[in-house]
This record gives C-alpha cells, sequence and structure tokens, in this order.
C-alpha cells in the first residue's frame, strides 16, 4: 500500500483541530445560554422578584455597584458612539427599569463609547477648490472663508484653518478656513513725528492708516509732551495697519 503523502497527513490534522476548536466555542455558547437561562432560574427560581433599578445615565461602575446591591449580576456586552452621553455611561440596560426578575439574574448593559470623532484634514497651502474637494470627501463642511494678509503663502493658498488640521473632532464639525490675499503691500512712507506735539503725531498716523503704539517717557528738558524718538524712523516704508512706537519727552 502506497504511504500517504504529507500534505494529505497535514489537511486531515488541520480539519481535526477545526472541529476541536469550534467543538468549544459551541460547547461555550450553550454553557452561557444554559447556564443564564436554565441554571440560574432554577437557583433563584424560589426567591421574590425584585424591581430592576434604573441605570442609563450613570457610570458604568456605579451602575455595578447599584445592581450588584439589588442583588443582580451585570455584564456589560455592547459599546456604541453616542452625542449625548460621554465615553463610559449607561446607555440602556435589559431588562429595562422597573421590571420584576429574581435576585441572581443578568442585566445586560450598553455603554457609550463617547461621541464618534474624525480627524480633520490637512489643508493648508491648497487652493479652496482642492480643500472644497477633500472636506466633501471626508464628510466636512465648509462653514465661512476669510482671506489674510500673508508675506509667505502665496495668494489663494489656505494659510490657516480652525480646528487645527490632524486633531480629532466630533463628527459634524464644520471647517473655517483662512486663504492668503498675498503680502501686505509696504506703500506707506512713514512720517517724521519728531519735535511733533503727541495729539498732532497721532492725527497724522491715523491720516495715514497707522497706529501709534507703546508710547514712552523721557525725562528731556523743554520737550514736556514733544516726540523725542519714533520707531519706524522717518521715510522707511509700511503697510496699513502697521504700529508706531514713540518717546516722549517729560520735564525732568
Amino acid at each position: 500500500m502506497a504511504e500517504r503523502s504529507a500534505p494529505s497527513i497535514v489537511l486531515k490534522v488541520a480539519v481535526v483541530v477545526g472541529i476541536v476548536i469550534g467543538g468549544f466555542f459551541a460547547l461555550g455558547i450553550l454553557g452561557f445560554l444554559v447556564g443564564n437561562y436554565i441554571v440560574v432560574p432554577l437557583i433563584v427560581g424560589k426567591g421574590d422578584e425584585v424591581e430592576v433599578p434604573e441605570v442609563v445615565g450613570l457610570p458604568l461602575e456605579e451602575a455595578i455597584v447599584l445592581l450588584e446591591e439589588q442583588g443582580f449580576e451585570s455584564v456589560a456586552d455592547e459599546k456604541r458612539p453616542d452625542t449625548l452621553y460621554v465615553e463610559g455611561t449607561v446607555l440602556e440596560q435589559r431588562p429595562g427599569a422597573g421590571s420584576k426578575i429574581k435576585k441572581g439574574r443578568l442585566v445586560q448593559l450598553t455603554v457609550s463609547s463617547g461621541e464618534e470623532s474624525v480627524r480633520v484634514p490637512y489643508l493648508l497651502g491648497l487652493t479652496l477648490e482642492q480643500a472644497t474637494a477633500i472636506a466633501q470627501r471626508r464628510n466636512f463642511q465648509i462653514e465661512q472663508v476669510d482671506t489674510v494678509q500673508n508675506d509667505t503663502v502665496p495668494p489663494g493658498r489656505i494659510v490657516a484653518m480652525k480646528p487645527d488640521p490632524e486633531i480629532r473632532v466630533a463628527q459634524g464639525t464644520k471647517l473655517r478656513l483662512y486663504i492668503s490675499a498675498g503680502p501686505i503691500d509696504k506703500t506707506i512712507p512713514v512720517p517724521n513725528l519728531i519735535d511733533l506735539p503727541l495729539g498732532r503725531a497721532q492725527e497724522m498716523l491715523e491720516a495715514d492708516s497707522l497706529v501709534l503704539k507703546e508710547v514712552r517717557r523721557m525725562e528731556v528738558a523743554g520737550k514736556g509732551g514733544i516726540v523725542v524718538l519714533q520707531s519706524p524712523e522717518p521715510g522707511v516704508f509700511v503697510g496699513k495697519g502697521d504700529t508706531i512706537r514713540v518717546t516722549v519727552g517729560q520735564e525732568p
């Protein structure tokens, strides 16, 4: 008689192992069903029925303690996302609150896994058209688009966004994008403010859409209330809204 080939023997061994594992799995399920629905009822069959307490909305640990105090076993056999209850809070119970069952019976609990979160796509450096296409594929809505001056990012490209890219946020969070309008125009020459009264200096800056900021004081005889220093210096080109710092004299 010809010897059996090695692959044939391996195949038969694999089949036997599979049957054994499947048998243990089936026995486990059968054991749970028999234990919960036949053995436990026989053990507690002579006891009085007790009302199941309300545990929905409680943290899982508190729910387990409360059920144990009433004489019930409990198991958290399911988790699912929820927008109302934080992670670890009981969403459902079976049997429901108010049901009357015998002590020792099992109460099954469904627990919140928290609000379902998604990762914000990275849209920096893209055009609005490109960003919109990616956002739609990821089920994000763009709520608002603003333009900002920027010296490094080319015009028409996204320079910033809220929420920040790559963080996890609640599903349904809307995006706000900031698109570069290009460099700030540096076309305004700083006026000469030296020897002018502070009030007059401020008027001149406001007329050029510049901002007076950080007024310092220095003791200078005969220069009380007069601008004695400024930064940037007169003639330097700046952009609209830039700040000018001055030092004003005061009598010793």
